[in-house]
């Protein structure tokens, strides 16, 4: 296949886009050295494990969700359909969870970069500005790089699913799930639709709700705001009516089945309760989306006075985008995915008409936007390689941390429950088929007032027979001490090392009576 010289900027730049997101994870896998253990996460290590331990229920063969960190989960539900599936890809193919977990985040950064070419593809014509759009929605952020200099933690060092460069470098759902939601919104995509194209649709949106169940929110609400834009402009409203269809019927039933799990399983409607999400401060948000979005408000004039029909999408994402983010609901930060790509695309249009009528200012101005946007990425990456350096315990296990974990896997029956630090406890499920007391502030029900209670066993405040009385039907079986537990232990009452079931030398399990 032969590369049109046109395109040698677009292939540059995704082949250094794909670089950037997967060159520190191969430097941390080499550099753990002989003592550690790569953990596979650089970015919110937190959640990253407990993707793989949905993995782990896929791997075992399960197409129902159970919640890996809560010690009695009661019945799957069809949730995280996504992980279990690459569960069970990784069975098939051999792979490890982990590695599967990473080559598929690769593919769909590959799928994105496609999305946000012909995203930007269908705005501009022009050569120069179609690629400064490409590569300002796929390598930009905001300026939270000056707001670490004043101790603030702004989104675009950690809300990964705004920006298609840190979806690509974080997991495979934001990356492939962004692809699909960018796809879904791209106007020049299935205009005239017929009944192949609406069931394409319809088939996308059902991938999209099962992949990133908000981003299929956003893409009903997004074509619904164009279509009550075109009812107002006395429009024809057809096609567009006949997409929400299509949307509605692949994406609905989904979608309320996820909603009626949610409030009426009897352990999930738990974690649905604690599972909340609001947004960043309004100001935090503006300094992640600038300085795309001062530029931005510039386009979004453009697009309302030239009431071009293929860009009032832009100005419908823009303005519902922020309605959603604060409405009062406790998930609103879902609803941020994807919301850098109509920022970044406004505000090209918005440096357009700038050089048009200021033509003296456009080099200054398109090197300024692209320095000032892609720093906050490159302190993302360097944060990673200092934790690597450092052999950061969210980024590396001990060496004898997974001997402990592989003895659970090979000894320890299903179900059984271990007692366990919180760092220790978000790695158990990932290794094993056991289960935690605490492990995840989200997916252990009641994770609070769990957490409370091994934190006041591991200071002997908490004795196990108040741990075992919030259990219903089972009690805890091990008990796994490691170097960060040591001291908080004490004088341990379940014997020395010595009598411990496994030991070594640095790690110890104990079996309870």
């Amino acid at each position: 296949m032969r590369i049109e010289r046109k395109h040698w900027p677009y292939w540059g730049l995704a082949l250094l886009f794909l670089a950037l997101i997967s060159l520190p994870y191969v430097y941390a896998y080499q550099a753990g050295g002989d003592d550690f253990v790569f953990g596979g996460f650089l970015l919110n290590p937190i959640d990253g494990n407990s993707y793989l331990a949905k993995m782990r229920q896929g791997w075992n063969g399960s197409w129902t969700f159970t919640l890996p960190y809560t010690a009695e989960p009661g019945e799957g539900s069809y949730l995280f359909l996504f992980y279990l599936f690459l569960g069970h890809v990784a069975r098939v193919t051999g792979m490890s969870t982990l590695l599967t977990f990473h080559a598929v985040r690769v593919l769909g950064a590959i799928l994105l970069l496609w999305a946000v070419y012909e995203f930007c593809k269908s705005f501009f014509s022009e050569g120069r500005w179609r690629l400064l759009a490409f590569a300002l929605s796929s390598f930009g952020s905001g300026l939270g790089w000056i707001a670490v200099f004043f101790n603030a933690f702004t989104p675009d060092l950690w809300v990964a699913e705004t920006f298609p460069f840190l979806s690509a470098y974080a997991t495979p759902h934001f990356a492939i799930g962004l692809t699909l939601q960018i796809t879904l919104l791209n106007p020049a995509i299935l205009q005239k639709l017929d009944w192949r194209k609406a069931i394409l649709l319809g088939v996308l949106s059902l991938l999209l709700a099962i992949i990133m169940p908000f981003g299929a929110v956003v893409v009903g609400v997004m074509w619904l705001g164009v279509f009550v834009w075109q009812l107002v402009a006395r429009e024809d409203v057809w096609n567009n009516f006949w997409r929400l269809v299509a949307v509605g019927v692949g994406s609905g039933p989904l979608s309320v089945y996820y909603l009626w799990v949610a409030r009426n399983h009897p352990v999930l409607a738990g974690w649905n309760a604690q599972n909340l999400t609001p947004s960043p401060p309004l100001g935090e948000l503006l300094i992640a989306l600038s300085p795309a979005l001062l530029l931005a408000l510039v386009g979004a004039w453009c697009v309302w006075q030239k009431r071009d029909a293929n860009q009032r999408l832009l100005l419908v994402w823009f303005i519902l985008g922020f309605i959603l983010l604060y409405a009062p609901f406790s998930l609103q930060r879902r609803f941020i995915s994807a919301f850098y790509v109509p920022v970044a695309v406004l505000a090209v249009m918005g440096i357009v008409w700038i050089v048009e009528h200021r033509g003296r200012w456009r080099r200054r101005l398109v090197v300024g936007v692209l320095v000032l946007s892609t720093v906050t990425n490159m302190i993302v990456l360097l944060s990673a390689i200092d934790g690597i350096r450092s052999r950061s315990t969210g980024i590396y296990l001990f060496k004898e941390e997974l001997e402990a974990y592989q003895w659970l896997e090979e000894n320890a029956p299903s179900e059984t429950i271990v007692l366990a630090m919180p760092l220790h406890s978000l790695r158990i499920p990932v290794y094993s088929d056991a289960r935690v007391i605490y492990g995840h502030p989200f997916e252990t029900v009641d994770a609070e007032e769990k957490k409370v209670l091994v934190m006041g066993f591991l200071e002997e405040e908490v004795t196990l027979e108040q741990i075992n009385a919030t259990l219903e039907q089972s009690q805890i079986n091990y008990i796994l001490v490691g170097p960060t537990g040591r001291r908080a232990y004490g004088g341990f009452q379940y014997g020395s090392y010595r009598d411990a079931i496994f030991y070594n030398g640095v790690f110890a399990i104990h079996e309870l009576p």
